[in-house]
């Protein structure tokens, strides 16, 4: 079974379209929740939703320790254009 996903906000939309074409189930912080969430709250919903979270978002590995024993993350840590970065994360996401 392939893992679930919650977008943060700044994952770039190509990046999650090309996760839903591989079959995997990206749920977007616009279809969940709000703009401007905090990230203990987005914690607390991948949780809640048995989901991963995958991020641009150094932060998210600084969680509170609770939390980081509950959780999944993929933490992108690439720069460059947004097409780079989906054609990257997409040709290594089932390693």
């Amino acid at each position: 079974m392939k893992p679930k996903f919650i977008a943060d906000e700044n994952i770039p939309f190509s990046l999650i379209k090309g996760l839903r074409e591989l079959s995997y189930k990206v749920i977007t912080i616009e279809e969940i929740a709000y703009f401007g969430i905090r990230n203990n709250e987005l914690a607390e919903l991948a949780i809640q939703h048995g989901m991963n979270i995958i991020t641009r978002d150094a932060d998210f590995t600084r969680l509170e320790r609770s939390l980081m024993k509950k959780i999944k993350v993929i933490y992108i840590k690439l720069r460059g254009s947004p097409d780079n970065i989906t054609k990257h994360v997409l040709r290594n996401i089932d390693r």
